[in-house]
């Protein structure tokens, strides 16, 4: 078992996942619904998109290594459900990475369309700041949108049940040291 100062690796890693999993949610809630918030949280949202699932496997890993330790002869279930709602996590977070950098990379295309047509006759501008795609001369602007709707909707989704998968792995740790559902 992997020990820092004499003490199990898994209960000081946990809190990786529990800081960068929540800002990851929020700040992409944020970069998904403020248009023009994005390009200044855009390379931080990018980072913890990469670096959540890595502390979520790391704190998983230590958690499997005292698990192992503490019962040597089979896992209780409260433990089991506690690395299944980590693994369910895990994977939560990677299928958000080619999502998010898909949704990142075509909102990029709709601001580099919108930054060639600058020298076009500004139109009304609409509830985001920016001008509407209908009017540039971008032929792919609407087929742009749509997609990025239905990207950020996935997003969405994978960001509030990596939110609520964060939720219950702690929810069922915490039960198990606090509560003294699982006896060492």
């Amino acid at each position: 078992m992997t020990t820092i100062l004499d003490l199990p690796l898994h209960p000081l890693a946990v809190h990786a996942p529990i800081i960068l999993v929540g800002l990851l949610a929020i700040l992409g809630a944020g970069y998904l619904f403020i248009p023009p918030l994005r390009q200044r949280v855009g390379w931080a949202v990018a980072v913890l998109v990469l670096l959540a699932p890595a502390s979520a496997y790391g704190s998983i890993f230590a958690g499997q290594q005292l698990a192992d330790y503490l019962y040597p002869d089979g896992w209780p279930d409260a433990v089991r459900q506690h690395h299944d709602y980590g693994y369910w996590l895990l994977w939560t977070l990677v299928a958000l990475i080619p999502v998010w950098f898909l949704f990142a990379g075509l909102d990029r295309g709709r601001r580099a369309a919108l930054l060639r047509n600058g020298d076009a006759p500004k139109p009304a501008r609409s509830e985001d700041g920016e001008a509407p795609a209908a009017s540039s001369d971008d032929p792919a602007a609407t087929g742009r949108r749509i997609i990025m709707f239905v990207i950020g909707a996935i997003a969405l989704g994978l960001l509030v049940l990596a939110a609520w998968l964060l939720f219950k792995a702690g929810h069922t740790g915490a039960e198990m040291v606090w509560g003294g559902t699982v006896q060492s």
